[in-house]
């Protein structure tokens, strides 16, 4: 009994994780909209991404899925970043 409550817990812990990712990664999409001047593109971003985190804190599985895939893709894009600077500082 105690492995499944520890396990409930760990589970629990890393989606909290995501979830501060999620935000983290929408505030800083929406920023960027915004300084790039589409104003309009960054409120209906804003829009989209308070929904799914809403229906993402109610441990919807759909809203789940696209916190998990965003945090995901925006982690690979941040590595690939990275990659390509230091190639380029390279070269």
């Amino acid at each position: 009994m105690y492995q499944f409550q520890h396990e409930v817990k760990r589970k629990e812990k890393i989606y909290k994780a995501y979830v501060i990712l999620f935000i983290i990664s929408v505030l800083i999409n929406v920023v960027l909209f915004f300084v790039d001047g589409s104003i309009l593109r960054g409120i209906v971003s804003l829009l989209v991404f308070s929904i799914v985190l809403y229906y993402g804190l109610r441990k919807k599985v759909w809203a789940e899925l696209i916190v998990k895939c965003m945090v995901w893709m925006h982690l690979v894009l941040l590595f690939i970043m990275f990659l390509t600077m230091a190639i380029k500082v390279i070269q």
